[in-house]
């Protein structure tokens, strides 16, 4: 669910006077911060799209997919901290950049708003244990039905689920043409549908059976060969 803009919560003043102050524009392609440099500004998304990015075995990795509304570059909080990851727009956008000083002091006078950066976090983190859940699983199909499964919830008949291949790509951990593939094969079978940038899930229940027998054929398979 899309969260509204945290400046709008705190009044249009407020808004206006962070956003002159702090707002700082990007361009797609255009690295925000680079993993590993010192944690000095946190970031709520104003406007636009940014990918995290994770170095992993000489391969950059999507973590995550931000857009309005999101926090990103948390690490700021905590004194004496570097970024763990890479932020990259997507697109061209806004950003609110906060120092530690005025993010903390952002946090203690709207308490609205330091509830939402902490139900953010908290989903952050379910998101993660999901990607590694996920990333355990060794088939690519495998990888992809189980992660639209967690997306739907606990639907169990028909189900939409809002999602681009960019993003979809970060929560299983592969590459963008992988998973367009993989979707595909899923649509030639009937098992999903798709418009634009939504994935229409027919018959959850239908999904789930196959993730099974993606799962069985996996273990049959037996450990990979290094």
């Amino acid at each position: 669910m899309t969260e509204p803009r945290p400046p709008e919560a705190i009044g249009p003043q407020e808004s206006a006077r962070l956003l002159g102050r702090y707002g700082r524009r990007f361009a797609a392609g255009a690295t925000i911060f680079q993993e590993g440099a010192p944690a000095a500004e946190a970031f709520l998304v104003h406007d636009g799209r940014v990918r995290l990015l994770k170095r992993i075995a000489m391969t950059d990795r999507s973590l995550a997919i931000l857009k309005e509304g999101d926090l990103f570059g948390e690490a700021a909080l905590i004194d004496g901290t570097t970024y763990g990851s890479t932020a990259v727009g997507l697109t061209d956008g806004v950003v609110l950049a906060l120092d530690r000083v005025t993010f903390r002091g952002l946090l203690e006078k709207h308490p609205t708003v330091a509830t939402r950066v902490i139900d953010q976090l908290v989903r952050r983190m379910r998101d993660a244990e999901d990607q590694i859940e996920t990333m355990m699983l060794r088939g690519v199909q495998s990888r992809v039905t189980s992660s639209l499964l967690k997306l739907a919830g606990r639907a169990t008949g028909h189900a939409e689920v809002t999602i681009s291949p960019v993003e979809l790509s970060a929560r299983v951990g592969l590459d963008v043409e992988a998973v367009k593939r993989t979707v595909q094969r899923l649509r030639d079978r009937q098992y999903v549908r798709i418009t634009g940038e939504r994935i229409e899930i027919p018959d959850v229940e239908v999904l789930r059976r196959l993730y099974t027998l993606l799962n069985t054929k996996d273990d049959l398979a037996g450990p990979e060969t290094p």
